[in-house]
Order: C-alpha cells, then structure tokens, then sequence
C-alpha cells in the first residue's frame, strides 16, 4: 500500500513529467520536457551528441513507462501506472537512474564533472521546480558540503527520489 507521504511524492512526479496537464503522460509530454531541459541548460543544439543520447534515454524510459505499466493498452500513461513502474527496482536502475545521468551530464556546463548549484538551479529551473525547493535539494544532496554535487551523490539522490 502507498502511502499518503508516496502518494503525494509520486504526484509531483508526475505532474513534471506531464507537461500538458492533462492528466496522463503520452510521448510528447516526455519530448517536450526532455528538448526544453536541453535547451535550457545550453545543451548545444539538436542533432549533437548530448542531444541524441538524452533523447534516446527519454525515449527509453517512454518505451518502458508503456510497455511495464500501460494495462489497458490505451498509449498513455495514468497516475496509477506511473507509480507501479516507478516503483519497479529495474525500472529504477536501467532507465530512470541512465536518463537522470545524462541530463546531468548536459546540464554539466563547464564540463567538470560535477554539478554546481547555478547549473543545478538552471536544470531544476527548466523543471519547473521553484528556486527555494531547489536550493533545499542541493544542500540536502551535498553531502560533503563542498558546493558542488558528484556523480556518486547525484545517484544517491535520484535514487532515493524514486524510492522514498
């Protein structure tokens, strides 16, 4: 059983990635965030490498969403089935965790293999997280203090995103 904690979690969740509001994630909802975070983050234009492989894992994670929890066949994703995939430890760590990277990746502007907090605040931006959420996340992730986020805690964190 979810509970109230979960379900509440899960519903932002889901509210980010349906981009229309609709109230269901179809294919063009997962596009169109994965093409605005990209562009936001100065992620080079359509076409290049960072562009092809986000977009390729946003396809992924879309082909997976559907294929695990699409019961009823209709095409698109509901509440109710976003949680049951997301709460699949395959899911989690083939899909969700590689598409999390490699946004990270992109939003990685300087190219130094760390996150610092205005290239966290510029993705969680483009996200539509608010600054102040955003700035909360970063000092919670930053486990060592040093400003800056690793790829190690990075994965800790998007791991406990999708399971706590």
């Amino acid at each position: 059983m979810v509970t109230r904690t979960e379900r509440d979690h899960f519903q932002a969740m889901f509210k980010r990635l349906d981009v229309d509001g609709d109230g269901v994630i179809e294919q063009v909802d997962i596009d169109q965030l994965v093409h605005k975070v990209l562009r936001r983050v100065g992620a080079g234009e359509p076409g290049t490498e960072t562009w092809r492989r986000v977009v390729g894992l946003g396809n992924r994670m879309w082909q997976e969403l559907l294929d695990g929890t699409d019961a009823n066949g209709d095409g698109r994703v509901s509440a109710r089935e976003f949680v049951a995939a997301y709460r699949r430890p395959d899911f989690l760590d083939q899909v969700a965790v590689p598409f999390e990277l490699a946004i990270l990746e992109a939003v990685d502007a300087d190219g130094d293999g760390s996150i610092s907090l205005a290239e966290w605040l510029t993705w969680q931006q483009a996200k539509g997280v608010a600054s102040n959420e955003a700035l909360g996340e970063f000092q919670q992730i930053d486990a060592d203090g040093d400003g800056h986020l690793t790829r190690d805690e990075c994965v800790q964190h998007i791991k406990q995103t999708y399971t706590t």
